[in-house]
């Protein structure tokens, strides 16, 4: 369903938009690591998603500047982000970080307004954009660990001699993001200032309260209304 603003009426929504999204994260989630430093695969998989995450977030947004500022944190993002890769220019990595985290966590912004606003009707692809929405916080706090990898050095304790490229530098944090997220903690990758920490800590808090509190709810929703 989908929330209009200006009048308050909530409408359908295109079936399985969010399961489609979910599906592009897990498959990017799963590919990502297995590409190494192929540039071209590496670009088509991140256009593929991004695609998915801006048709993902059609349906929640319908004031047309929102969507113009979705569009255009993408576009920022991918160009930055694809400059320091195919041009090898270090300095471009935090400033596409930077673009990167603005682009993803609109987007998980955005799409959690609108769980919010249709939870009165909680059907299966609205679980599937909850749990979209806890991979976003995933790889928004990885790029937020990138930005502060490359502008404060020594922020974390990494074998820096493995972040060749900045493909393997994005690895790296989205890995320690989501081992983070999920409060593994395997101590590969650990915060030593007090910004990395309490980025950190933030982010464990987080992941921990969304799956307790969203979606546990969304999922008691979606059971009440089955059974009656």
């Amino acid at each position: 369903m989908t929330h209009d603003e200006t009048t308050g009426v909530v409408s359908e929504q295109p079936r399985h938009v969010y399961l489609y999204l979910l599906l592009t994260q897990m498959a990017y989630a799963v590919v990502y690591p297995v590409i190494g430093d192929v540039v071209r695969l590496t670009i088509l998989l991140e256009m593929f998603l991004l695609i998915a995450l801006v048709g993902g977030v059609l349906p929640s947004i319908t004031d047309r500047r929102r969507l113009a500022v979705t569009a255009s944190l993408a576009v920022l993002f991918l160009l930055t982000r694809w400059s320091s890769i195919l041009l090898d220019i270090d300095d471009l990595i935090p400033l596409s970080a930077m673009f990167a985290v603005a682009f993803f966590g609109y987007v998980a912004v955005a799409l959690m307004r609108h769980i919010f606003l249709a939870s009165d009707h909680v059907d299966a692809d609205l679980i599937y954009g909850a749990i979209s929405v806890y991979l976003l916080i995933g790889v928004t706090f990885g790029f937020a660990y990138v930005c502060l990898f490359k502008l404060a050095p020594g922020s974390f304790a990494v074998i820096e001699s493995e972040l060749t490229n900045p493909q393997e530098v994005v690895r790296h944090f989205n890995y320690f993001s989501f081992v983070t997220l999920t409060t593994l903690g395997y101590g590969d990758i650990t915060p030593q200032s007090h910004q990395a920490g309490v980025l950190a800590y933030l982010e464990a808090i987080i992941g921990q309260v969304y799956l307790a509190v969203l979606v546990a709810r969304l999922v008691g929703i979606h059971i009440a209304q089955k059974r009656f």
